[in-house]
């Protein structure tokens, strides 16, 4: 989907951490500028800053080929808070908007990101190669899911891939223990238009039971800081298989379909676990 149409996401659950912030875009007529967004970034309270302290600010994207990985995308966000952005691209729109819903999560991605561009810069086979834990960070933002739970159970449901017992025969004590959001922008991108198949690679973060009584923006802001901890751990997310897949339209009322228990077996959304026989 190309065409700027903030209806999409309004009203849709796994948009919601995102529309507060997306609200401030309404009244325009298509597709924000650069000078759009950048004013955008400028409406927040605090400044968002890169792991390197410096403020971030929207650019537009660098055509140009370069072997200086100095000037690579992920570097120039963490040296000079450059935040590349393409016009009339969801993909980058909701790059955005995850900078600004999750500052801290976000500058300790990119942190981790730059740490490793660095350490690989002077190996010899460092052109064209990327590091186990440069894929997983890859993917987490391009593709992450938060999983936000207050009961160790579901957790393990999650973990295990049982995906039946944990959205159907579990469906109240999900509703009432868990919170899904959407954190890699691809991925968000992606769900516009949504289809079976379409999973997230998600990082789990365990809570207290009152948590979700809290306000939409007090969890997010928890979320946020512990999210940030766990990206800026230098062990975390050695490989890809440190995100666990997470079918997230079976979370309960996402989709009216799955209001149904045949809805968790198709096997073409809720695979079998690795170790495990369907």
């Amino acid at each position: 989907m190309n065409t700027w149409d903030p209806v999409k996401i309004q009203h849709v659950p796994w948009y919601a951490a995102l529309q507060p912030v997306f609200e401030k875009l309404d009244g325009l007529d298509g597709w924000p500028s650069l000078l759009d967004y950048q004013r955008l970034l400028e409406l927040q309270p605090q400044s968002i800053l890169t792991a390197h302290g410096k403020p971030l600010h929207v650019v537009a994207q660098n055509t140009d080929k370069t072997t200086d990985w100095q000037q690579s995308y992920e570097a120039r966000i963490y040296l000079r808070g450059e935040l590349q952005t393409r016009l009339e691209s969801w993909h980058d729109c909701f790059n955005l908007l995850t900078w600004i819903v999750f500052p801290r999560a976000k500058a300790a991605l990119n942190a981790r990101q730059y740490d490793l561009l660095e350490t690989r810069a002077g190996l010899p086979f460092a052109t064209g190669t990327r590091s186990a834990a440069q894929d997983a960070l890859t993917q987490f933002d391009e593709s992450g899911v938060i999983v936000l739970c207050a009961d160790p159970a579901l957790s393990n449901l999650l973990l295990n891939f049982q995906w039946k017992r944990l959205f159907w025969e579990n469906r109240a004590k999900v509703t009432s223990h868990m919170r899904c959001i959407l954190f890699g922008h691809g991925l968000l991108d992606r769900a516009l238009s949504p289809y079976p198949g379409l999973t997230g690679k998600g990082i789990v973060l365990p809570v207290k039971p009152d948590f979700f009584q809290q306000p939409l923006a007090e969890q997010l802001a928890q979320a946020d800081l512990c999210l940030a901890q766990v990206l800026g751990d230098p062990l975390a997310l050695a490989q890809p298989k440190d995100l666990v897949p997470v079918p997230f339209l079976g979370f309960p009322g996402f989709v009216p379909e799955n209001a149904a228990a045949a809805y968790y077996d198709d096997q073409r959304y809720f695979r079998p676990g690795r170790n495990l026989k369907p």
